[in-house]
């Protein structure tokens, strides 16, 4: 769920400032979108440049997401052979280890008082 806000946020964060960036380039720069030699309305180049900025805001989400995933699985990945790997290949020493602690710890005797 924290997640669809986050998206629900950035889309929206996404949204207003295109549409700002849209407003200063068509009224502050007299920024037109001419499609066929007809140029296009204002309210329509912002509509426009909204939705190019949204499709891009989720790319750029989509991007990120698989770019993190993709190092946190292999390295994931690297870690599980380090540890089989090494598992594997003293498995052997640490029975050894196991079995004289489990020999030579201290037993408790009872102090039998007469």
């Amino acid at each position: 769920m924290n997640l669809l806000k986050n998206l629900a946020l950035a889309v929206l964060i996404a949204i207003l400032i295109t549409y700002s960036l849209g407003y200063a380039a068509s009224d502050l720069l007299n920024i037109q979108v001419q499609l066929d030699n007809n140029f296009v309305e204002p309210v329509t180049s912002l509509i426009v440049m909204i939705v190019v900025g949204v499709v891009l805001v989720l790319v750029g989400f989509a991007v990120a997401l698989s770019v993190f995933a993709a190092i946190g699985f292999a390295l994931f990945a690297i870690l599980a052979a380090l540890i089989f790997a090494g598992l594997g290949s003293i498995w052997p020493i640490l029975l050894a280890v196991v079995i004289i602690i489990w020999a030579l710890k201290d037993k408790k005797h009872e102090d039998r008082y007469s």
